[in-house]
């Protein structure tokens, strides 16, 4: 009996670091992510109000499918707080349903 024991505590603690190794990220996107009807909604809402022709924080425009393309990893990092500053700016925090959206 004591060597179940043994033997199912060591299993149980084998199987819980194997949960370790499973990546931080997620794992799939499920549907289809659309630029036109999930990201630019998301970015005119968020970002084009300090990120616009005419008000260009930091240089950065996020207007049109091409910019917010080439700003991609920048703007996942800034809505992470990944070694930048929190995005949006003064507001609250995007939630990470709206992050991980974004990453598909």
């Amino acid at each position: 009996m004591k060597r179940f024991i043994v033997r199912t505590v060591f299993f149980s603690l084998l199987c819980s670091c194997a949960k370790d190794k499973v990546p931080s990220e997620f794992s799939s996107c499920g549907d289809p992510v659309s630029f036109s009807q999930d990201i630019q909604p998301l970015v005119e809402t968020h970002c084009a109000g300090c990120h616009n022709e005419s008000a260009a924080a930091n240089d950065v425009i996020l207007t049109d499918h091409n910019r917010i393309s080439e700003e991609a990893n920048r703007m996942i990092n800034s809505m992470q707080a990944s070694g930048m500053d929190l995005m949006p700016f003064g507001g609250p925090p995007l939630n990470d349903s709206l992050i991980q959206l974004f990453q598909c």
